[in-house]
């Protein structure tokens, strides 16, 4: 099998003894391994690659806030681009598929930033801010607004995710950054935080402070969303105090992935009627603590653990899609984020 590379996005200072972005490698038995620091960069806590170029972004989770755009070097080096500020704690980011426009969530200020890209993928400009607004019944997490992810739908509308407001956000990409066009309300309280697109299909959504993902149906465009189905997020009981982390859809589409944090463990979801509807069909113990990420990698999946400070290797059943440990561990300080490298 041909050797894989992988960014590894960590927490820095105050939030975790990581140092920058990291590569790692996989190795003949699917594990990851040899771990390099490529970049020291302040809490580069979610990572995206241009679609055309060796450009790799980052954001800087601190209370300052940045984002970092990176240019790949032999595969393996990073060499600053330059950096924009954006509003506090930005945790997470998407590039357009045309490769002119990065997308910039920012948790505490509850922004949504739109930053143009050159034809080298460097930054031009400044970016254009949405400032969200609202919050939830949770009192602990939903005082006001928190974007918490971002994403481009096939036909070009802009989803945003605020978990302190229990909405997902559509905008239109315009000239001067984004125009909001409708907003899709879930159930009071759940706190949205990531999502996957079905191509052609339906949104799979997860929900933070409830262990649930929702499906959101498109009607004439991607801004038309609704709630058309709710399963829960793990199949058993996740038990008190657990968070959802992160979604991901299979290569081929028969399965969703999910993480929860405090139960640590990976979720299969079975995709059925023809994606309408999803089924929890076997939670598997990641066997440490906080998956806060994970990535799926042909036969391989694997699970970034942000406080056991490491990354650990399962291989997927063909038939069921759930995954089983085989035994590879490589330790990377405060690991949040997990993006192929090509």
């Amino acid at each position: 099998m041909d050797e894989r590379r992988f960014w590894v996005g960590t927490y820095t200072g105050a939030m975790g003894p990581g140092e920058g972005v990291y590569l790692v490698r996989r190795g003949p038995d699917g594990a990851l391994r040899d771990p390099v620091l490529a970049a020291r960069a302040t809490s580069p806590s979610y990572l995206a690659r241009h679609p055309r170029l060796e450009v790799l972004y980052a954001v800087g989770e601190d209370a300052e806030g940045s984002v970092t755009a990176f240019a790949v070097e032999d595969g393996a080096r990073l060499r600053p681009l330059g950096s924009r500020p954006v509003p506090a704690d930005p945790c997470h980011l998407a590039v357009s598929p045309d490769g002119a426009t990065l997308l910039v969530a920012s948790y505490t200020a509850g922004t949504v930033a739109a930053q143009r890209l050159d034809a080298a993928g460097a930054f031009t400009g400044d970016p254009a801010l949405f400032q969200g607004s609202g919050g939830g019944p949770r009192a602990d997490r939903q005082e006001g607004p928190h974007a918490h992810a971002v994403a481009w739908a096939p036909d070009g509308t802009v989803l945003s995710v605020d978990l302190g407001a229990d909405l997902v956000r559509a905008f239109r990409r315009t000239p001067g950054g984004l125009e909001p066009v409708a907003e899709i309300p879930v159930p009071a309280g759940y706190g949205p935080r990531h999502l996957v697109v079905r191509p052609g299909g339906q949104v799979y959504l997860l929900t933070e402070l409830e262990p649930r993902v929702l499906v959101l149906t498109p009607g004439d465009s991607y801004a038309d969303l609704k709630v058309t189905a709710e399963s829960p997020a793990t199949a058993g009981d996740p038990g008190p105090g657990s968070l959802c982390a992160a979604i991901r859809l299979g290569g081929d589409g028969r399965f969703v992935y999910t993480s929860t944090r405090g139960a640590d463990v990976v979720t299969t979801h079975r995709v059925l009627d023809g994606g309408a509807r999803l089924e929890p069909v076997a939670d598997v113990p990641t066997g440490a603590s906080w998956p806060r990420d994970f990535v799926l990698d042909g036969p391989w999946l694997h699970v970034a653990h942000q406080h056991a400070g490491d990354v650990r290797t399962f291989r997927l059943d063909e038939e069921t899609g759930v995954p089983a440990p085989v035994g590879g561990t490589v330790a990377v300080p405060a690991p949040v984020c997990l993006l192929p490298a090509s």
